[in-house]
């Protein structure tokens, strides 16, 4: 625990692995991070992505302005790029568990293989905006697929710039 607590990922990350609350180093034996791949931890990942998807969509439904006709065609693709938008978050997660487990021995073959991988997954986000970008135009009129993406971008923006807040820097 100590270590997230170094990183102090709290809002974004920390509820997605299932560690919530803030204690400091100093309250707190150094563990190392649970295993998210045991059944509780899981129950919590799926719950808090599950409210972190549901404030999403009920953001973009404010903000869209969908036509009923829109409505129709829009949700069953926004599902389909939010399911592989997940796939992303997925390897995010598994970047910064990585780089928490090996912050304070971080050696250059670790980091090169970090900084390789995160560029890969930048890549694939923008890979998937570029696929999801002429399917989301097919059902909707450019403005709103404009509005739409500017909504994503800001909301994935937060998330990140959170992160980058409290992720220092390798040594």
């Amino acid at each position: 625990m100590r270590m997230w607590r170094r990183f102090g990922i709290v809002g974004v990350v920390l509820p997605l692995l299932g560690l919530t609350g803030q204690v400091s180093d100093a309250q707190q034996p150094a563990a190392s991070p649970p295993d998210a791949t045991k059944p509780e931890a899981m129950e919590v990942i799926q719950f808090t992505r599950a409210e972190l998807a549901s404030a999403r969509q009920a953001l973009i439904t404010q903000a869209m302005d969908l036509t009923s006709e829109e409505m129709q065609k829009f949700w069953p693709l926004y599902r389909d790029y939010r399911l592989e938008a997940a796939k992303v978050g997925d390897r995010i997660v598994t970047l910064i568990v990585g780089y928490a487990d090996s912050y304070d021995n971080l050696t250059d073959p670790a980091a090169d293989k970090l900084v390789t991988d995160f560029v890969k997954v930048e890549q694939a986000r923008a890979s998937l905006k570029a696929k999801y970008l002429p399917k989301f135009k097919k059902v909707l009129p450019a403005r709103k697929v404009a509005r739409f993406y500017q909504l994503e971008n800001k909301m994935d923006i937060l998330i990140l710039a959170e992160m980058a807040e409290q992720i220092p820097l390798a040594r």
